[in-house]
Order: C-alpha cells, then sequence, then structure tokens
C-alpha cells in the first residue's frame, strides 16, 4: 500500500521544516539540505527549492509566528540570521495596521516634542508666550491621542500574534528610536559644552540653574521615550526578538 504521507509523494504536503547539512562541496544556500529534491516543480525561489516557500506558507496559514518559525530552522540546522530572513519571508504582503502604529508614533513624538519645548519657554530668560503657548497646545491635543492608540494598539497585539510583526510597526517605532536618540544626544552634548566652557573661561556667565534645569527636562523626556521605541522596535524585528529566546536556550544548555 503506497503511504500517501511519503516525502516521496508528489501530492503531499510539506508539515516539516526544512533541514541543513550539506555535504562537502555542495551549494552553500542555507537551505540546502544535502538531498535530492523531491518536487521540482514550481518557479525557483531565491533559496533555490520551492519546497521551502511551500512550507513557510502553510506554517503562516497554520498560524505560526515569524519567531515560532524562526525557531524551527534553527532546530532543523538552519544558520540563525537565514531562519530569521526565511521567517520574515512568511509574513503576508498585506498590512492592517499602518494608520494605527503611524499615528501612535507621530503623536507620541509630537506631543513630546510640545511638551519639552513648552518647558523650554518656561525657563528660557526670555520666553516667548505664543510660542509656549502653541508647544503646550500641540502636547495637550495630541498625548491624549497618543495614549488612546497605545491602547488600541496593545488590544489588537492581544488578540492577534501576528500584529506585533506589522513592517509599519517596525519601521515607525525605529524612526521614532532614532529621533530621540539624535535630540537625546545633541541636547548632552550642548550640555558638557557648556560645563566645559564654564569651567575653561570660553563662557562668560557660569552655569545657572536654570540651564541645568532646562537639560533635565530634555533627558527626562527624551531618554524613557528613547528606551520604549526601541524596546518595541525589537519586539517587530524577527532578527532580534526572534532569536534572542534561541541564544537564551543555548546559553542554557
Amino acid at each position: 500500500m503506497t503511504d500517501l504521507t511519503s516525502p516521496q509523494n508528489p501530492t503531499a504536503a510539506s508539515t516539516a521544516a526544512p533541514t541543513a547539512g550539506p555535504a562537502p562541496g555542495a551549494p552553500t544556500d542555507p537551505s540546502f539540505d544535502g538531498e535530492p529534491r523531491l518536487r521540482p516543480t514550481g518557479p525557483p525561489t531565491r533559496w533555490g527549492r520551492p519546497d521551502v516557500t511551500e512550507w513557510l506558507v502553510a506554517r503562516r496559514n497554520a498560524g505560526a509566528t515569524p519567531a515560532a518559525i524562526a525557531t524551527e530552522l534553527v532546530a532543523r540546522g538552519w544558520d540563525a540570521d537565514a531562519a530569521a530572513d526565511a521567517a520574515r519571508r512568511s509574513l503576508r504582503r498585506s498590512d492592517h495596521h499602518r494608520v494605527l502604529y503611524g499615528t501612535l508614533c507621530w503623536s507620541v513624538g509630537l506631543g513630546a516634542l510640545g511638551l519639552a519645548t513648552g518647558l523650554h519657554q518656561l525657563l528660557a530668560d526670555t520666553p516667548d508666550p505664543e510660542w509656549a503657548a502653541l508647544s503646550f497646545t500641540l502636547a495637550v491635543v495630541l498625548l491624549p491621542l497618543a495614549g488612546w492608540c497605545l491602547w488600541s494598539a496593545q488590544q489588537v497585539e492581544a488578540s492577534s500574534a501576528h500584529a506585533v510583526w506589522s513592517p509599519t510597526r517596525r519601521m515607525w517605532f525605529a524612526a521614532l528610536a532614532a529621533c530621540t536618540a539624535i535630540i537625546g544626544l545633541i541636547r548632552l552634548i550642548t550640555y558638557v559644552y557648556l560645563v566645559i566652557a564654564a569651567l575653561t573661561g570660553a563662557r562668560a556667565t557660569p552655569l545657572t540653574p536654570d540651564d541645568q534645569f532646562q537639560v533635565l527636562i530634555s533627558l527626562a523626556i527624551v531618554v524613557p521615550l528613547f528606551v520604549w521605541s526601541f524596546h518595541e522596535w525589537r519586539r517587530s524585528d524577527v532578527v532580534l526578538s526572534g532569536l534572542k529566546e534561541l541564544d537564551r536556550s543555548e546559553g542554557g544548555r
């Protein structure tokens, strides 16, 4: 009797992860498993094997997340980076959360900018009331919107295991982390320069408590925002979030 689930059966669906372990002199393609191609039909993929793409589609349709797929591939002998790249390709091209994550990151970033700018104006030697009013208005309008978007995003991620892998989510949180890091570094460099200038006599007036508060306001807003956005970006990147669990498991062996 013919076994319909046998790999030699061309109509059987592949459910096992592609394995690795090429023989000496074999191609260095990370999906090559050292065995003859059992199902040569179908267009070639960048991995050189149509069944790899079919397996990824099957696992994604079964509800597997990129982190779970990467774990399976690494357990089968794949290189960690190649497994993460393949797992990311298992995601569907459609992204249903563009507006949510875009609004979240923009409202958080601009709201924090408005809050910091308004506080800077209050502590300035010659504050601009109109500029302060505009900055605080921006913060008052956008920060509550950011809070609602954050709550909505948490609800979406709790109900959908794949929402956290949204390419839009990864892009906007990376942009937010980069912008906050740049602003924080500029403020820190400026403050260090003022301190050195005051010590060396390059600055005519000594530092005042207001100068210190100006820097503390910037760092108090930028540092938590950077840590949060960087953490959320890491969660959306399978190369980092999916494989760090593998590193922990291997280190505990």
